[in-house]
């Protein structure tokens, strides 16, 4: 690529990251379409744009559609495809934390890219789900991702599913990698992702208390160290994924 080239790439990625972004899911580029209402009113309220404004719909197939708004509806004028979602496809098996602390795990690792989020009680989770209340949960979630994804400039929504518990985790993904703070621990996260660079990376995390004994014999050769310290649960997901996919873009 010459370097006027890359000019011209590096100045519309930068004019697209300017416009106004909203995800609408299985939204087709072909001809003018009318918005659902609740991003109407968020184009229109919270953004503040007037008819015949440019904004960027975001499909969730990995491209973005640049569009007019006219009315109530959006004119389709242009589908691109920036490269803005990682080559490594990473899950995240969180258990579940505390508080509203799950809401900022989703936010920060949609932002830096993982691809999946599986969320599950260990043996030590404080808290529990009501299985009346886990679809509720999981939209939430949901919504949250989908903010992150118009606020980072990504072009896919990450799925977001409730598992049972660890041994569903490891039965779904049996080359996992599970975060661990046992002492005596010798293999980093680098190291123990390497061969599976290919094929995709699963990240499991604990709750605040730690594995069990049990859990740990579950877990046995899969365990991975981030370093010395100790990491809060929120803290240990956000940060392997980062090693994992911002450290190779």
């Amino acid at each position: 690529m010459s370097r006027t080239q890359a000019g011209h790439k590096r100045r519309q990625s930068e004019d697209l990251r300017a416009l106004p972004r909203v995800v609408v899911e299985g939204f087709l580029p072909g001809e003018p379409a009318e918005l659902p209402q609740a991003e109407l009113d968020k184009l229109r309220k919270v953004l503040r744009l007037s008819t015949g404004d440019p904004l960027l719909i975001v499909p969730g197939d990995g491209t973005v559609v640049r569009c007019r708004l006219e009315g109530r509806r959006v004119v389709p004028m242009e589908t691109l495809h920036p490269q803005t979602e990682p080559a490594l496809k990473v899950t995240l098996a969180q258990a579940l934390p505390k508080g509203d602390r799950i809401e900022t795990i989703v936010r920060t690792c949609t932002e830096i890219g993982v691809a999946k989020f599986w969320f599950f009680p260990a043996a030590r989770s404080v808290v529990r789900w009501d299985p009346g209340k886990r679809e509720h949960k999981l939209r939430r979630l949901v919504v949250i991702a989908r903010e992150a994804v118009e606020q980072c400039f990504r072009t896919q929504v990450p799925t977001i599913e409730f598992l049972e518990g660890l041994s569903e985790v490891l039965e779904r993904e049996p080359g996992a990698v599970v975060l661990s703070e046992s002492e005596g621990l010798a293999t980093g996260l680098r190291e123990a992702t390497a061969p599976k660079r290919g094929s995709g990376v699963t990240l499991v995390v604990g709750p605040e208390g730690g594995w069990t004994q049990s859990e740990l014999a579950k877990i046995g050769p899969r365990g991975v160290t981030l370093g010395p310290r100790v990491l809060r649960t929120d803290t240990a997901g956000p940060a392997a994924a980062a090693i994992l996919l911002l450290g190779g873009e």
